[in-house]
């Protein structure tokens, strides 16, 4: 019988970034999702129940922060990782606290860092 591939969630509204991440990610052999705003990133990924999760900070509709807090709060959510990839270089204080963050990428981002990453969260290192 076939391994199950592991889950990630995209959660980016920038469109090169989205597809770039998933095109690194898919090629590692990893089930990708991807979600292109706030709004519609809770939905997503109660329905694919991901083991990862890299969600950028600033996005339309809901922010990462928001979208983590409520992750928190979902006891169907709780067991996911989060990996935040974001610009904004203060992210890392803003998530302070949360257990399921594990990890930071600051973009623009090495795509060799940023799968070493992954890797590591995943247990595939």
């Amino acid at each position: 019988m076939a391994e199950l591939k592991k889950r990630i969630v995209i959660v980016e509204d920038e469109g090169d970034i989205l597809e770039l991440l998933n095109m690194i990610l898919s090629r590692s052999g990893y089930e990708v999702y991807l979600c292109d705003n706030g709004r519609n990133a809770l939905d997503l990924i109660r329905k694919t129940h991901p083991h990862l999760v890299l969600l950028d900070v600033m996005l339309p509709g809901k922010d990462g922060k928001a979208i983590a807090t409520a992750m928190a709060a979902d006891e169907e959510l709780q067991g996911a990782s989060i990996m935040i990839v974001s610009a904004l270089e203060e992210s890392e204080k803003m998530f302070t606290g949360n257990p399921q963050v594990k990890d930071f990428c600051l973009k623009p981002f090495r795509t060799a860092v940023l799968l070493e990453k992954v890797k590591k969260i995943m247990g595939d290192a």
